[in-house]
């Protein structure tokens, strides 16, 4: 039987341990606080779906720019073979910094294929360009960002022999009671060689030094 004083040690040491095991829980919990729960409705991004056949719409506007793209379908009328692909798509891609609206997904969302896109807004030129690839390829998540849409043409633009299955480039019709894929606006910061003015928002090209609409210096 354990005595007084041999009850007052053991005790002692239970308090201790106690008393380390909370200091030390506290630490620990300092050191790692509790990862707050997500808002409601916002989850992990959601990854871009693959496909054989990717499907893009690009808006433009502006004299210029219409111009240029109806010249860009004109010249990329047919093509027949990956070099003709690769071609367009390059061509696709010097034109995309000026896009204002697009749509790019897999083919079977685009039930008219690139000739018809879903869009209310008055005027402009539409570019649709579908190409096939012999392998699964990655569309875009976030049809916003220009630049990601851009880096997807860039790898078409790369393409070899061995993974061209087809392509088409042409003027779409837009329509807001079409049954096709609805143009999404992009956003002006994602646009590829743009700068923004942080006076009136406007976005512009890299090397300006003023914004071309309010005439502010570039702040940089």
């Amino acid at each position: 039987m354990l005595g007084f004083g041999e009850v007052l040690i053991c005790a002692g040491v239970v308090v201790v341990l106690v008393l380390g095991g909370a200091v030390a829980f506290i630490a620990f919990r300092k050191a790692n606080p509790p990862r707050p729960p997500a808002p409601p409705g916002q989850g992990p991004p959601v990854p871009a779906p693959t496909s054989r056949s990717v499907t893009f719409f690009l808006r433009f506007e502006g004299r210029e720019d219409e111009q240029y793209v109806r010249d860009l379908a004109q010249r990329h009328g047919a093509l027949r073979s990956a070099t003709e692909a690769r071609e367009a798509a390059l061509d696709v891609v010097r034109a995309a910094p000026t896009a204002t609206h697009v749509w790019a997904g897999p083919a079977s969302e685009a039930p008219h294929g690139p000739g018809v896109a879903r869009s209310g807004l008055p005027g402009g030129v539409v570019l649709g360009f579908q190409v096939h690839a012999t392998t699964p390829m990655d569309t875009v998540a976030d049809d916003q960002d220009l630049g990601a849409v851009v880096a997807r043409l860039r790898q078409i633009a790369a393409w070899t022999d061995p993974q061209f299955a087809g392509a088409e480039l042409r003027l779409a019709q837009a329509s807001v009671d079409a049954q096709a894929p609805p143009l999404v606006a992009v956003r002006k910061d994602s646009r590829p060689g743009h700068q923004l003015c942080a006076y009136c928002g406007q976005a512009f090209l890299a090397h300006d030094t003023r914004c071309p609409n309010c005439g502010a210096r570039a702040s940089r």
